[in-house]
């Protein structure tokens, strides 16, 4: 699991900072160029944002009293007035949509996890999950999948709204009938924020063979 909580309140997270854990991250906020990934500390008061503040939490399937730390954001300022590198009054974008939150791994993994914050339910509908292995698209998935009795991704104990908290079980690869995925973009339709990254690596086959092995098993699926 990767989470944020070594970072500070309103950094901004480089292409460098996880490397460590063979991850990287992008953002793109449709309203501001030059944005890249941020966190927010959801402990605080009194921030730009109360919706992002917690506990206590309005609801989701996550106990309201979850002491989350930090979370990461697509940013809706980079304002530094002392120039100290960290943004002073760090808040999410709320456009709709707001844009998009690129995680990418050095090595294919097989599923990804990850616990989310204050979802709306008027944006939900607008925001999923693409997971593509290098660069190839393996699979989608909808935030309004997880509420739709029909979705194979369907989790009836998620509830979204304002101030919500959830945890959104592990995509497998296998959910799409491929075999891994090395890149994860979310595509987000409002403001939100995300933490406790959970992923499943890949062994051998190589990403290459991977992507071949997927395209057997969908060419297989449609027979």
């Amino acid at each position: 699991m990767i989470d944020f909580n070594a970072l500070q309140h309103g950094q901004i997270i480089q292409a460098s900072t996880f490397a460590a854990s063979g991850m990287s991250m992008q953002a793109t906020n449709f309203q501001l160029p030059g944005a890249m990934p941020m966190i927010f500390d959801t402990t605080f008061i009194n921030t730009a944002d109360p919706d992002l503040q917690g506990p206590p939490w309005a609801g989701g399937n996550l106990p309201t009293n979850t002491i989350l730390g930090n979370v990461v954001i697509i940013p809706e300022n980079l304002i530094d007035a002392n120039n100290d590198g960290i943004v002073d009054n760090p808040d999410d974008e709320g456009a709709r949509p707001a844009g998009e939150l690129t995680f990418n791994f050095a090595e294919p993994i097989s599923s990804f996890g990850f616990d989310v914050v204050d979802i709306e339910g008027v944006v939900q509908e607008l925001t999923t999950v693409d997971f593509l292995l290098d660069g190839s698209l393996v699979g989608t998935m909808s935030f309004n999948d997880l509420e739709n009795p029909q979705s194979i991704f369907y989790d009836p104990t998620i509830a979204f709204g304002n101030n919500t908290i959830n945890r959104i079980s592990p995509v497998l690869a296998s959910d799409f009938g491929a075999a891994g995925f090395n890149s994860v973009v979310i595509n987000l339709g409002g403001s939100g924020a995300f933490d406790n990254v959970v992923t499943t690596p890949v062994p051998a086959p190589t990403s290459g063979a991977l992507l071949a092995l997927s395209g057997l098993v969908a060419m297989r699926r449609r027979r």
